[in-house]
């Protein structure tokens, strides 16, 4: 499997982008590969004013991928402009009948509302989201001098499982109707 995380959180060293690392970390290698995207390290213009390489290299990715987990930081109970931005680039082409996996962080307390929106936003591209998904809130991470790591292992064990989802997708075969 060629899995694409997509991490759309506009801070450096963010929670997202630890449960990214830990997702990396947690992909059994080398039979299956993993691209992390950072999106806030991309030249995304707004969508409608021009692409950059940094857009086309993100389609490509996209459209290679044979799974991809999104995941964003609560921004409130929503998920990010950067990451709304980014998928306004994509389309059908990149997300048609391709398993997706969803996670995002928030401060205080867990919410699942960010990804209740992302899901209706993959099903208009067509993609095919698990129903497992991984909501995380600070009180589940540890500080080290790698900066956040996430600590909880019912979690932990949640994101293996979507992990398998995302695998056994992206082996079985759809037939377009």
């Amino acid at each position: 499997m060629n899995l694409l995380i997509l991490s759309g959180s506009a801070f450096p060293g963010s929670h997202t982008h630890a449960v990214a690392r830990k997702i990396a970390s947690l992909v059994e290698q080398p039979e299956h590969t993993v691209t992390h995207i950072d999106l806030r390290e991309l030249h995304i213009p707004v969508f409608g004013q021009g692409k950059t390489d940094d857009v086309e290299a993100l389609k490509r990715l996209a459209e290679k991928a044979d799974a991809i987990i999104i995941g964003t930081p609560n921004y409130h109970t929503s998920f990010s402009g950067l990451l709304k931005n980014a998928l306004d680039h994509l389309s059908m082409d990149e997300f048609d009948m391709k398993p997706v996996g969803l996670y995002c962080n928030s401060g205080g307390m867990r919410n699942s509302d960010p990804l209740t929106q992302l899901r209706m936003v993959m099903r208009g591209v067509h993609a095919l989201v698990l129903p497992l998904q991984v909501c995380t809130c600070d009180a589940d991470f540890e500080r080290s001098d790698e900066g956040h790591q996430l600590g909880n292992g019912e979690l932990i064990e949640r994101l293996s499982v979507m992990i398998d989802g995302l695998v056994r997708q992206s082996h079985t075969e759809t037939v377009n109707i």
